[in-house]
């Protein structure tokens, strides 16, 4: 009996450490760190906490142990409190918390964490959400390991709400108190207020008590009020959030809305807010993304929330409004409950009384059973450890206090060609070995806990392998040791992969040259070496001239090979002391070392290029490429790695400007463009953020009419201190640095609110035109255009958006069906530009477009040049043939209207009839002539 208690204990000891050996790394629970702005009070805070924790749980299959913290960063700002609050998360941190993901929501959260990223955070990957900063994200962008919703207040949503509800309203009432923290909201309000041509009344606290602040909202009626925020008046009297709502619906003569979800059923009338429960099911998304091994800078930033609109249905009734006048797409509350609401308590209880006495009787009879069995289960189980144990592939075995084996598996005994039990290492293994394994039992004994080394064995076929063993002391239940159980894995092909993973790391795996990260190691060493022996060094950035087209040509296995071809040449015309890597793509860099001559680089550099340029013979083809290069020479061009090859790029791209298939030596004069663009980049995102640009808008004609019914809608930058810039500069500026899409929304979402104002005022307009940018053209922009129509109740007929020739050509699956998915709603779409040449004529058919605007460059001329006059004819006799409006653009003198009559175009636009204006401007000019006109 005592041998056989023994040896069941000794099984569950190595069940116990294999439990804690064997378990793979990505089984261990991941730790999420959800840091919160808002405090825990927050009516949304439980829901936002509990969506985030089930979208994280439910798509991974792993282990999630979950963290909330919360700021209460509204009321509590100051440097002194954020400061404490970042010592508690650190000493959180140093009692052994680490953390898998942070999800950060709100500005506070996600300034904290950028703050803190890598001297508390060490690097982990972050999520964001509920985050109005455009300039953070941006920068935390560029920085790597972010990614996240940015939340845009739903301002032009909340008017265009309020414009159903109050027809014509000119003033809108809205309440503050003054203090911190809203005065980005209050801007956002004003200046879409101010573009509308409507007024702002602000009641503030600041000014007011609250009593005074009933007196004036008391004399109120059928005018919108929007409550910003009321915390304190001006004699300093402070209220709680739910008191100020209460107080305020009570003695203001009108309902009051609100741009947030707290209080709206609460005595709030209600408004367009954000979505907090999709914006933190998305933000899961991200986050189980993340945990899944896809890297943030992968995952596209999201820059548009979900909003919806939520009203209360008992405010409603109180004012007397009908709901018949709020859109169909409202989520009504307070409502009058049905059936199931009303008794859902009484339904609930007898479910639970129920579920109650069938668990009762579960478990009796469960007992009952488990009773009856249990001798047979232990016999079961005790077969079943035993089985478990030898279908293990690592080796096991348990042995006593003086080294005398009591158990081993099968994988041990197959290996070792013995069955140890009752002998000793010094029985069965060479004295060497048996002392080392000796040695590592006591060394796990005196330190009562596991020991891990590697060591290298030789089976009983001379097989040798690499294990690593982890030998766990085992203790009796007085904490006297019985034993080491030891656990051995073979880990030879771990290691070679290890050594494998090694080379990747640092090697181009196309080229085996040394890759991004290993050059700078090198150049870093060569760098150390030049500073103590005085000698110069060169780098010089190589770029294939047209590689892409061989890749779209002849085909990317072909492409691959030349890349090798390429490699082979450059490293086998360098010397041992240079260095010869791959950047990416058909990028190479070439490092000089030891030069004795500086002058003697360009001759080198020549020669290289020389080398490249001789013809390949690759499956068949034969093929020539050129290159271009850049040279930056240490000291004169720079002391750092980054600095020589940021310059020697800088040269090599000043090369391919002057022609390619040459080399550039760098001068000061090409750092100082790439500042100049930057600068413009840096003020480009200043004026997105803080809506510095307009709209102008210039009508389109149909001959013979002196209305327009038709408007172009053009985006105009006035730069504080360069003036007017051009669009042809910072439009492409925008897209290669990916803000032309947050730009480009914003245009859509500014002319269909300005077009609806004028339709609301009289001047009936059919359609508005807008460009769009390819680099918009994603597979989130069709439901971003339609989410924008929806939330302004816009008809989509009215929009036609204008893209490119080249675009609307390339069937590129992606953007077909963006613009098919928009032709459904209703959207037209028009070719800008159109006019390149006859190749375009005949495949106007296949292109879903309904109009043709001609390129001013040939209407400019068709008076003069007679291939100009054919082109705009045949484009004119084709679109008419397939249903299609051509549209002129560029229409300035009389003679070219005449001309364009003649052959059949029956729009235009161009200085001859209105230049681009402001919306004021447009609505004065045309509102009066149909004014007149009907007099």
């Amino acid at each position: 009996m005592a041998n056989g208690i023994k040896s069941l204990l000794v099984v569950v000891g190595c069940l116990i450490s294999l439990s804690s050996f064997a378990i793979h790394a990505d089984q261990k629970a991941r730790q999420i760190l959800l840091l919160l702005s808002f405090d825990p009070l927050y009516p949304f805070a439980s829901d936002v906490v509990n969506t985030l924790r089930n979208g994280l749980s439910q798509p991974l299959d792993m282990s999630l142990q979950v963290h909330a913290e919360f700021m209460d960063a509204e009321f509590h700002r100051s440097p002194e409190y954020i400061d404490a609050y970042r010592r508690m998360l650190s000493a959180k941190m140093e009692n052994g918390e680490r953390y898998d993901l942070i999800i950060a929501a709100g500005d506070a959260a996600l300034t904290l964490v950028a703050g803190e990223q890598s001297n508390l955070f060490n690097d982990v990957p972050v999520v964001f959400m509920g985050v109005h900063n455009g300039d953070l994200v941006r920068e935390l962008r560029t920085r790597g390991g972010y990614t996240g919703l940015q939340e845009t207040l739903p301002v032009y949503e909340q008017i265009a709400l309020l414009r159903n509800v109050y027809p014509g309203f000119e003033r809108l009432h809205v309440i503050t108190d003054g203090l911190p923290g809203y005065e980005p909201q209050m801007q956002q309000i004003r200046q879409a207020i101010s573009s509308l041509g409507q007024t702002i009344v602000e009641h503030s606290l600041a000014k007011l008590s609250w009593e005074e602040m009933a007196q004036s909202l008391d004399t109120i009626r059928n005018e919108p009020v929007l409550l910003v925020s009321a915390r304190e008046d001006r004699l300093k009297e402070s209220r709680d959030f739910p008191l100020a709502v209460r107080y305020l619906t009570l003695e203001a003569g009108a309902p009051i809305w609100h741009l947030w979800q707290q209080g709206i059923g609460s005595g709030l009338i209600g408004g367009v807010v954000v979505d907090l429960k999709a914006s933190a099911q998305r933000a899961a998304a991200m986050g189980a993304m993340v945990l899944n091994h896809i890297s943030p800078d992968d995952i596209q930033v999201e820059w548009h929330g979900d909003y919806k609109t939520l009203i209360d249905a008992q405010v409603v009734a109180h004012y007397g409004y009908k709901e018949s006048a709020f859109p169909a797409s409202v989520e009504w509350l307070n409502r009058d409950p049905d059936f199931y609401s009303r008794y859902r308590t009484h339904i609930l209880l007898a479910l639970s009384f129920a579920v109650f006495c069938v668990a009762v009787g579960l478990f009796v009879w469960t007992e009952n059973r488990r009773r009856r069995l249990s001798d047979e289960q232990l016999d079961e189980r005790t077969t079943l450890l035993q089985d478990i144990l030898n279908s293990i592939p690592d080796l096991m075995f348990y042995k006593d206090v003086n080294g005398r084996y009591e158990f081993s598996n099968r994988r041990f005994n197959d290996f070792f060609g013995v069955k140890p039990v009752g002998q000793t290492d010094y029985d069965l293994f060479d004295k060497e070995t048996a002392d080392f394994f000796r040695q590592k039992d006591s060394e796990a004994i005196g330190r009562r806990n596991a020991n891990v080394n590697e060591e290298w064995v030789q089976g009983i076929n001379g097989e040798t392998i690499l294990l690593e063993t982890q030998k766990t002391p085992i203790f009796s239940k007085h904490g006297d040791v019985m034993g080491v159980f030891g656990l051995s894995r073979d880990i030879t092909e771990l290691k070679k992969a290890q050594e494998n993973l090694e080379h990747l790391a640092h090697h181009d795996v196309l080229t085996g040259l040394p890759n991004r990260l290993l050059l700078n190691k090198k150049l870093e060493y060569a760098l150390q070496i030049c500073r103590r022996a005085g000698e110069a060094l060169a780098v010089i950035f190589l770029d294939l001239d047209r590689f892409k087209d061989i890749n779209d040509t002849i085909g990317h296995d072909v492409g691959d090979l030349l890349l090798k071809d390429v490699a082979h040449r450059l490293h086998n015309n360098v010397r041992d002391s240079d260095i010869c890597a791959r950047l990416g793509g058909d990028e190479f860099v070439v490092v000089l070392t030891r030069i004795d001559d500086v002058s003697r680089v360009q001759e080198k550099c020549g020669q290289l290029l020389e080398v490249i340029s001789r013809p390949y013979s690759l499956q068949g083809h034969l093929l020539s490429v050129f290159a271009s290069a850049g040279i930056a020479v240490y000291p004169e061009h720079g002391s750092t790695v980054d600095e020589l090859i940021r310059n020697a790029d800088a040269a090599l791209h000043k090369a391919k400007e002057l022609g390619r298939n040459r080399s550039y030596d760098y001068h000061r004069e090409l750092t100082d463009t790439m500042h100049s663009r930057m600068s413009l980049e840096q003020d480009l995102r200043s004026a997105i953020e803080g809506h510095h640009f307009e709209l102008h808008f210039q009508p389109q004609f149909h001959i013979g009419e002196e209305r327009p019914r038709r408007v172009e809608a053009l985006l105009r930058w006035s730069h504080p201190l360069r003036g007017m810039i051009s669009p042809h500069e910072f439009i492409p500026l925008a897209e290669t640095s990916g803000m032309i899409s947050e730009l480009g929304f914003w245009v859509v979402r500014s002319a269909c609110q300005q077009f609806m104002f004028w339709r609301q005022q009289g001047l009936q307009l059919d359609k508005i035109a807008v460009n769009v940018s390819a680099v918009q053209i994603n597979a989130s922009f069709a439901n971003t255009i339609a989410r924008i129509m929806e939330h302004l109740d816009f008809n989509p007929a009215w929009l036609e958006l204008e893209v490119t020739e080249s675009l609307m050509m390339s069937g590129t699956t992606e953007v077909n069906q963006q613009i098919h998915q928009l032709r459904t709603l209703g959207v037209e779409f028009a070719i800008d530009d159109f006019g390149t040449g006859y190749s375009s004529l005949s495949k106007i058919k296949s292109m879903p477009v309904t109009v043709l605007k001609v390129d001013q460059s040939f209407v400019r001329d068709i008076n003069d040049d007679v291939n100009d006059y054919e082109i705009i004819r045949a484009i004119v006799l084709m679109a008419r043939s397939l249903g299609l409006t051509v549209i002129a653009e560029g229409v300035e003198t009389e003679a070219q209207q005449q001309t364009l009559k003649r052959i059949g175009c029956e729009w235009m636009q161009g200085y001859l009839y209105a230049r681009p204006m402001d919306g004021g401007a447009f609505y004065e000019r045309y509102v009066k002539d149909e004014n007149r006109q009907d007099d």
